[in-house]
């Protein structure tokens, strides 16, 4: 999933940043209003976290002109204030939650308790990152994890390339080389050899989908 944080503090920033790539997000950040406008509507992001008291323009301008412009977005608003007012004006903007500085970790943490995915009997705990096939825990590295994560959020569905550069990938690189296909393949490798009944097939040309191995997609597998 691809998380869009904004704030001017650059330490709060960079803390944030580095909490959700602990848990295998991919991250952009912005420090200023305008750069975070730009960003939102160049690019499609799976979240929004956005400070109101940035240092150019106001959150609520920037919350506001995202939604003039069709972004749907899941947007989170933090900020020192917690009056009721401000809180009310923010959901009356367009937000979907208002969060009231400081944010622990523990307490953004506890939302997701018990939330996970199963595939066939591949499972995945999005709380504590573990992959497991019938019970037992399958080693992936960082970017293994949020590649699998996300085709098991979209499982019988085809995964552009494009979508996994876009949603998967936080850094620019060759869209000509084979990382992600080398990826898929190591990925692919693991879970034949975990006993895993989900199988990522390759649809030439198009993409990946994951589906469980019962299940024959019409897909070519490499």
């Amino acid at each position: 999933m691809r998380i869009l944080i904004v704030d001017d503090d650059k330490s709060i920033l960079k803390l944030i940043a580095r909490v959700l790539r602990d848990e295998a997000y991919a991250v952009d950040t912005a420090s200023t209003g305008e750069e975070a406008r730009t960003l939102a509507l160049v690019n499609e992001y799976d979240g929004i976290i956005l400070d109101l008291q940035l240092g150019d323009r106001h959150g609520f301008e920037i919350l506001q002109e995202l939604r003039r412009h069709g972004r749907h977005t899941p947007v989170l608003l933090y900020s020192g204030r917690a009056d009721t007012d401000s809180i009310v004006r923010g959901l009356d903007a367009g937000a979907d939650d208002y969060v009231v500085k400081p944010v622990s970790r523990r307490g953004t943490g506890s939302s997701r308790v018990g939330e996970q995915v199963s595939v066939g009997n591949l499972t995945l705990n999005r709380l504590t990152r573990r992959v497991t096939s019938n019970a037992q825990e399958v080693n992936l590295t960082s970017m293994e994890l949020k590649l699998l994560e996300h085709l098991m959020l979209k499982a019988g569905e085809t995964v552009s390339r494009s979508e996994l550069h876009d949603k998967v990938w936080d850094m620019h690189f060759d869209p000509s080389s084979n990382v992600i296909d080398a990826h898929v393949a190591r990925l692919r490798k693991k879970l034949q050899q975990a006993g895993s009944s989900a199988s990522i097939a390759t649809r030439r040309g198009i993409g990946f989908v994951l589906t469980p191995t019962s299940v024959s997609p019409s897909a070519e597998m490499t």
